[in-house]
């Protein structure tokens, strides 16, 4: 039998890109914190959202014809109706950030930022002493920029769109 020929050129080639073109996903945050990037499934993403219920559409009497009917152009749904859209966005940004970053530097051991967030009127409903807590925590106020989050999402798969309205709410969760 043949010895294979060892110098294949598409084995080379694949071996040269191989080792210079492969993405370890590494590279430093906008806030300067060094991290893995690693794409979030659509469908944990769709689980997450999913679990942000609308609220139920308010109903009417209508007296022409003796019955309740929905009403869903209630000005009250409508404002409820896009507080949940946020709160899908936010939950979307949530999910992305805590399985899309897989920080390398490490969280500070004290808890300055923490303080820090507090000053600023944001309530950290943690546990301080769970480390998966704390690093959400950290990850979300401080390590993770919108533009961070904006690379992972385009990673995932998320049309545009989506990430337009994701953008939006990270946004106004940040003033």
């Amino acid at each position: 039998m043949e010895e294979k020929e060892k110098n294949n050129p598409v084995v080379a080639v694949a071996q040269k890109i191989g080792s210079k073109g492969k993405d370890d996903g590494i590279t430093t945050l906008s806030t300067g914190y060094r991290a893995r990037l690693i794409p979030v499934s659509a469908s944990l993403i769709d689980q997450v959202t999913a679990q942000v219920k609308d609220p139920d559409i308010p109903m009417w009497h209508n007296d022409d014809k003796d019955v309740d009917e929905p009403n869903p152009n209630h000005p009250d749904y409508i404002k409820a109706l896009e507080g949940k859209g946020r709160e899908r966005g936010m939950a979307a940004m949530d999910a992305i950030i805590m399985f899309g970053v897989d920080l390398l530097d490490p969280i500070p051991e004290d808890n300055i930022w923490i303080k820090k967030l507090q000053i600023l009127g944001i309530s950290l409903d943690i546990d301080v002493d769970d480390p998966i807590e704390r690093e959400f925590a950290f990850k979300k106020y401080v390590a993770v920029a919108a533009e961070d989050v904006s690379f992972v999402a385009q990673k995932s798969g998320m049309s545009g769109e989506d990430l337009d309205e994701a953008e939006r709410t990270f946004q106004r969760s940040e003033t």
